[in-house]
This record gives structure tokens, sequence and C-alpha cells, in this order.
């Protein structure tokens, strides 16, 4: 979706009211991706969220970072929340084990483009559209309230 149609704050509606309560994920983590994309950057918020020892990876090379990420996330059923998605990110690069039909893992992403939903393989899109003029000045009303509204 186009920028500022809440594409984020979505997320991390999804992030708190779902994934905030007991549900069937063994871990829910959450990257924000950005440009340019930095796999290390990206492995790096993972494994502090997998509660691994810095000292165990932090001299590692990316590939044993890989590994490590992999090996952890396979033993597990996992979400990834991966906000602000500017290119193709190779999920298998970080460490993320592929998402078969057999598995309740799930990788969810935020980006402003539909190439990056093609070239990522996007199984569901949900396009995030603007407000209206009347729908934006309703939400207005209802978070500003009608006494201040119409104090002035």
């Amino acid at each position: 979706g186009m920028p500022g149609t809440g594409k984020t704050t979505l997320l991390m509606k999804i992030n708190n009211e779902y994934f905030g309560r007991s549900n069937d994920f063994d871990v829910v983590i959450w990257v924000v991706v950005s440009k340019p994309i930095s796999i290390e950057k990206i492995q790096e918020v993972i494994l502090k969220k997998l509660s691994t020892p810095e000292h165990n990876w932090k001299s590692s090379s990316k590939e044993e970072k890989t590994a490590e990420i992999f090996k952890l996330l396979k033993a597990k059923n996992f979400v990834i929340l991966l906000d602000d998605m500017w290119e193709r990110l190779d999920l298998l690069e970080v460490g993320i084990p592929h998402l078969s039909d057999q598995t309740k893992s799930r990788v969810v992403i935020t980006t402003r483009s539909e190439r990056v939903c093609d070239e990522m393989e996007v199984q569901k899109r949900m396009r995030v559209e603007c407000l209206t003029p009347g729908e934006a000045f309703s939400l207005f009303r209802d978070k500003v309230g009608e006494n201040i509204l119409n104090s002035h």
C-alpha cells in the first residue's frame, strides 16, 4: 500500500492483540527491514528474540548465523513479521526455513511494492488503502473527541 496508509500500525495491532496473548506459536519475531537490506542485522534481531546468548553468535560468520537460526526455527512454530520491505529478501539466506503446508509457521511482510510481493511469492495479499476524507474526519473526531473539536 501507499505510504502512510497504516501498514505498520496494522501489523503492530496484529502483533499486540493476537500474538500478545496465548496462541499456537512458539515465537513471534518482529523485524524492521527497511533499506538497504542487512541480512546480518535481521539475523541479530532473530537470534536475540530466540534468546540465544550473544557470545554464542556475535563473532560468527553470516553463514554460521544462518545455520543457527535455521536449526532453532526448524524445531518451532514461528511467525516472523517483516516490516517495511523494499526489495526481495531470501528467507533461506537469513536462516528462515521454507514454509511448507505441513507447518503452522508464517512469514508476514509489509511493503509498498507489489513487485516485492511477487518476488517473495506471497500467498495471501491484503491491500491497505487510504481512508476517504469522510472516514479520515470521522476517525479524527473519534480520537480528538467532540468537546475539543467543538471548543473553538
